[in-house]
C-alpha cells in the first residue's frame, strides 16, 4: 500500500536478539534485556502457499471477529494463479482485497469473480480513483474498516494524492459492504493508519505527509459509537475542530515530534501503551516506542527487527503489529511488507509480494 503496484519476498529470517547502543540518536534507548525477535514459520507458510484466489498484497491489517475468524485487508492484490516455478502471469492488481482466516484456511473477498475481479471496496473508475485500507474494528454485529481514498496525479508510479478516509461498514458474518461515509477530510494527514480501542474511547491515529518524514497524529471516538463526536489531539488538549496539521504531533519525551511510517502500530500491552514503526525512507528497521498514554510523551526506543530482506531492488516497509496473536511466552506477531522497484520481479516470483512475520517479545 502506497506503493502503486509493489510487492513482497520470502523471509529468510533468523533468530536475533537486540541489546545495543545508538550513536546517533541520544533519544534512542535500548532495554537493558532488549527484545527477542524470531520468524513465525505458519504465517509465512500460510500465505506463501495460499493460492485459490489472492496470492499476493501489501498493507496486512487484520481483525478479529466474534466468530473467531480473522480478516486481513490488503491493498494491490494479485489473484488467481501461480506456477509452479512461483512465476505469475501478468494480470493485473486490483486495489484491495480482504482474505478471511479460519484456522489454516483463507477465502478471499473481492468484487465480482476471482477470474473477473474487482477491489472489494470499488470505485467507478479504479484507474484513477481507489482505496487502500487503513485499520478497523468489530461494533455488535459490524465490521468497520476505514479506507484512504486517493486519486491519480499523473503517469508515473508515484502520481498519486490522498484525498479523505472513509469509514466502510460491513454486516457480519458475509462481510457485505453496507455503507461508506467520509470520516476524515484533512488532506495532509492519512488518518486510519492505526486504531486501538482503550477504556471509553476509540483511538485513532494518522500518518501527516511532509515531503520527507511523517508525523504521528491521534484522534478519539466515543467507544461504542464511532460515528460519533470526534476529538483531535492538539498538543495540549483535546478540541472538536480538527487543528492545523504541523499542530498536535505526537512528541517524544523531548517534546521532539515522533516520525512514523504510512502504517504503524499502536496498541495495550503489558501495562504500557506501545507505538510500533518502521523507520522513514523504505529503511530495515522496525522500532517500539512505549508510553503511559494513548497521546504519548513516547520514550525508550526500541529496536524490535531488522528486516534482511533488503539489497539491490528489493526494500520493506510499514511493519504492523497484531496484539490478538500472541504466544504462550508472551511473543507478539508483526508483519511487514516487501516489494521491488522492479515490478517485473514480481512477476517472476510471486513469493516477493506477500506478507513476512515474525515474533518479538518484550524482554
Amino acid at each position: 500500500m502506497l506503493f502503486t503496484a509493489f510487492l513482497f519476498m520470502i523471509s529468510c529470517s533468523k533468530e536475533l536478539t537486540y541489546n545495543e547502543e545508538n550513536t546517533e540518536d541520544p533519544e534512542a534507548q535500548y532495554a537493558a534485556a532488549g527484545i527477542f525477535a524470531k520468524k513465525a514459520p505458519k504465517f509465512n507458510s500460510m500465505f506463501n502457499t495460499y493460492g485459490n484466489g489472492w496470492t499476493g498484497g501489501d498493507a496486512a491489517y487484520s481483525i478479529p471477529l466474534p466468530d473467531g475468524r480473522t480478516v486481513w485487508m490488503f491493498g494491490d492484490s494479485f489473484l488467481d494463479t501461480v506456477y509452479a516455478d512461483f512465476s505469475r502471469p501478468g494480470s493485473g492488481l486490483i486495489r484491495n482485497s480482504f482474505v478471511v482466516q479460519s484456522g489454516a484456511s483463507l477465502t478471499t473477498k473481492v468484487t465480482n469473480t476471482i477470474d473477473d475481479p474487482e477491489a472489494l471496496v470499488s470505485t467507478p473508475d479504479p484507474a484513477n480513483e481507489w482505496y487502500w485500507p487503513g485499520d478497523g474494528t468489530v461494533i455488535g454485529e459490524t465490521l468497520y474498516v476505514y479506507m484512504e481514498y486517493f486519486i491519480r496525479t499523473g503517469a508515473g508510479i508515484f502520481d498519486f494524492h490522498y484525498v479523505r478516509t472513509d469509514l466502510v461498514a460491513f454486516s457480519l458474518p458475509n462481510i457485505t459492504e453496507i455503507s461508506r461515509t467520509p470520516a476524515f477530510e484533512d488532506e495532509d494527514i492519512i488518518w486510519g493508519a492505526s486504531l486501538m480501542e482503550d477504556g471509553s474511547y476509540i483511538y485513532v491515529y494518522g500518518a501527516e505527509q511532509t515531503a520527507f518524514t511523517k508525523y504521528a497524529h491521534v484522534a478519539r471516538i466515543p467507544a461504542g459509537n464511532i460515528y460519533g463526536t470526534k476529538e483531535f489531539w492538539n498538543g495540549t488538549t483535546w478540541t472538536t475542530t480538527e487543528p492545523a496539521s504541523t499542530v498536535g504531533r505526537l512528541e517524544k519525551q523531548s517534546g521532539l515530534p515522533v516520525d512514523v511510517s504510512a502504517q504503524y502500530a499502536v496498541f495495550y500491552y503489558a501495562g504500557k501503551y506501545r507505538l510500533v514503526t518502521q523507520e522513514g525512507f523504505l529503511g530495515p528497521t522496525i522500532y517500539s516506542w512505549e508510553s503511559t498514554s494513548p497521546k504519548g510523551p513516547w520514550k525508550v526506543r526500541q529496536t524490535v527487527y531488522v528486516t534482511p530482506e533488503t539489497g539491490g531492488d528489493l526494500f520493506t516497509y510499514n511493519a504492523y503489529v497484531h496484539p490478538q496473536f500472541v504466544l504462550a511466552d508472551g511473543s507478539l506477531l508483526l508483519s511487514y511488507n516487501e516489494n521491488s522497484f522492479n515490478f517485473f520481479d514480481l512477476f517472476d516470483d510471486a513469493r516477493i509480494y506477500r506478507p513476512k512475520f515474525v515474533w518479538f517479545k518484550y524482554l
